[in-house]
């Protein structure tokens, strides 16, 4: 068996109106001095892997921030490609209007003759 497995043979049966208070009258088993009991204070040494609730809103505030922050700077630079993609069609129809009057009145010299 795992060191790390604790069978729990001695508890106390918790009505479902008090499932979310956790006081002296409705704690499982404090310390039966079983010294496998890693979690007879309701935690254990790695309690640093997990968050509180307002850790975790806090967090999830800045990562929405962030991810406007981001979204806004897309935003601008698929405006300013969308602007550069404008100018240059408008350069581009301007030159092949030139283009193409150069060449229909060399066509039209050309067949005239």
């Amino acid at each position: 068996m795992n060191k790390n497995v604790v069978n729990i043979t001695d508890y106390k049966e918790v009505a479902p109106g008090d499932m979310d208070s956790f006081n002296d009258g409705t704690n499982i088993k404090k310390n039966s001095g079983n010294s496998n009991n890693r979690n007879n204070d309701g935690g254990n040494h790695n309690m640093d892997k997990f968050a509180t609730k307002e850790e975790l809103k806090h967090t999830q505030e800045l990562l929405s921030e962030k991810i406007d922050h981001r979204s806004d700077v897309i935003e601008e630079k698929i405006v300013s490609v969308k602007s550069q993609i404008e100018s240059s069609n408008k350069i581009l129809y301007w030159i092949l209007g030139i283009f193409g009057t150069i060449l229909t009145s060399l066509l039209i010299k050309l067949l005239t003759k």
